[in-house]
């Protein structure tokens, strides 16, 4: 990434935090603190979680856990009656994560599946 493109990064993310649009978090590695990918929740009309693990990362169930934790703090922190998440309808690997943190599958909105997540009772 350019130092452009970071600093262009960096501003998105706190504009998203001061203003409440979202919550931007990095991914880090517990043993290093190395950058292993982002996990998003933004903070809409419905809050929706994404996720991206960089490639030298990919493979090591870490899609799943950044998902789960954070729409676990979405859910319980800010109060949330329900996360939700969406992947292209071919994009296996983004399913399997998803499915994986728990989220259930409500079914397709156009080319895209459709999931969403709740605190359980």
């Amino acid at each position: 990434m350019t130092p452009e493109r970071e600093a262009g990064s960096l501003a998105r993310a706190e504009e998203q935090w001061r203003s409440g649009a979202g919550a931007p978090f990095v991914i880090a590695d517990a043993a290093d603190d190395r950058a292993l990918g982002l996990v998003n929740v933004q903070l809409g009309e419905e809050a929706t979680i994404a996720v991206s693990v960089f490639p030298e990362a990919r493979g090591r169930g870490i899609a799943p856990r950044a998902l789960r934790l954070a729409a676990k703090w979405a859910l319980r922190d800010l109060g949330l009656e329900e996360v939700i998440a969406e992947a292209a309808a071919d994009n296996d690997a983004s399913i399997r994560a998803i499915e994986k943190a728990g989220f259930e599958r409500e079914g397709l909105r156009g080319d895209r599946v459709r999931f969403s997540l709740r605190l359980a009772g």
